[in-house]
């Protein structure tokens, strides 16, 4: 069989060589042998339809076989047998291109197949990589994945490399962004930076993170310059400068200011309530009544100059107290100034009540010496304690 197979095989490439070469689609003329052997075809129309069915018969079977890259797959002992030497060249013409599409064919595919694993070892590879660079832990050295493709192992490598090498030139970019944000307002990304997302990215957040940094750094200033003249009661002037956020950044902090002003005003009108009997406006806030309001509410808030003064007092007049400011008094100047004039004035009718008693009794003077020897020294201690 296999005798007879080559034997077939022989006699059409030895029809082929004989043959003058014949286009790619030929239709033969009335003098063929089909002509003289067939009486029913006396058309050119039906050597055309004969030509036809034989191309196409021939070229799907060359097409199988170019596809399995293995000629003469699809023939058998009888293949050529039932044609005359004319038909089987129409035949095997066809199987000849049929065969080379089938090559292309399949050489399309395996090249489609190829850039496909490349293509998916190439984005594992990347994407692994830009993991390692993060992480600080890149591979000098790639283990293939025995599971996969050689083609995709290739990918692999191309995508882990490209991926580092871009890394690279990403921080490369970012401080580089970052220097053009701190002097300029308007952005020029480098064209070599622009070619890729990694980079052109990387490069935008270091200028955008610059500019950021220095819209903070003037906000903070013009709003301390808003803070300034609002705590000195002046009228708001905003900069020529000042545009945008940071007008908005000096309004903030002219507001700042005045609030922090009416606080510290109303303080030192709390604090005026310990030192004078009555109310008193200062000299300073005489021409300012917005001022000179909050100054008087402050003094009027103050609910706690009779019951320190009651204490003071007592604690003064009592035999033997110290001095005991109370705690949350005693970081007010005002507030220590009038305890101790109180103190002192129940000490000083202390004296006095013990004087009397001490005569009224008959008991020597020196006693009374020596009590008063005694306080002094007590009041240069408490004095030296309120000091510190």
């Amino acid at each position: 069989m296999m005798k007879k197979k080559l034997a077939v095989i022989s006699t059409a490439c030895l029809l082929i060589l004989a043959s003058d070469p014949i286009p790619s689609y030929a239709t033969p003329d009335s003098s063929s042998d089909v002509l003289d052997q067939s009486t029913d075809v006396d058309t050119t129309e039906d050597v055309k339809a004969i030509f036809d069915s034989l191309y196409q018969e021939g070229y799907s079977l060359g097409e199988e076989d170019g596809y399995a890259e293995k000629k003469f797959e699809q023939f058998d002992q009888t293949t050529g047998l039932d044609k005359s030497s004319e038909e089987f060249t129409w035949f095997m013409m066809g199987y000849t291109v049929g065969y080379k599409k089938g090559q292309q064919q399949k050489e399309e595919e395996l090249e489609t197949e190829q850039e496909n694993e490349m293509a998916a070892g190439e984005e594992e590879g990347y994407q692994q990589g830009v993991l390692d660079y993060k992480h600080a832990t890149i591979q000098s050295e790639i283990d293939p994945f025995p599971s996969k493709s050689s083609d995709w192992n290739k990918g692999y490598v191309q995508g882990y490399k490209k991926a580092i090498s871009l890394m690279d030139l990403s921080v490369k970019a970012k401080k580089e962004g970052y220097d053009q944000g701190l002097e300029n307002d308007s952005m020029s990304i480098p064209s070599m930076y622009d070619d890729e997302d990694v980079t052109r990215q990387a490069f935008t957040e270091g200028f955008e993170t610059a500019q950021a940094e220095v819209l903070k750094q003037q906000k903070k200033q013009v709003e301390k310059q808003g803070y300034v003249q609002g705590y000195h009661d002046l009228s708001l002037e905003v900069p020529a400068e000042a545009e945008g956020e940071l007008q908005t950044a000096f309004e903030q902090g002219y507001e700042k200011g005045q609030k922090q002003k009416q606080k510290d005003v109303k303080a030192d009108g709390y604090d005026s309530a310990f030192t004078y009997q009555t109310y008193r406006a200062p000299k300073s806030l005489q021409d300012k009544p917005e001022l000179e309001k909050w100054y008087k509410a402050g003094f009027y808030s103050n609910k706690d100059v009779k019951s320190l003064q009651q204490k003071a007092y007592k604690d003064g007049w009592k035999l033997g107290k110290e001095r005991s400011v109370p705690k949350k008094y005693k970081q007010n100047k005002a507030a220590v100034a009038m305890y101790k004039k109180y103190f002192e004035q129940g000490q000083k009718k202390q004296d006095k009540t013990v004087s009397h008693i001490l005569l009224g009794s008959g008991i020597v003077l020196t006693l009374a010496a020596l009590i008063t020897l005694w306080r002094l020294r007590r009041r240069k201690n408490e004095e030296t304690t309120l000091d510190s």
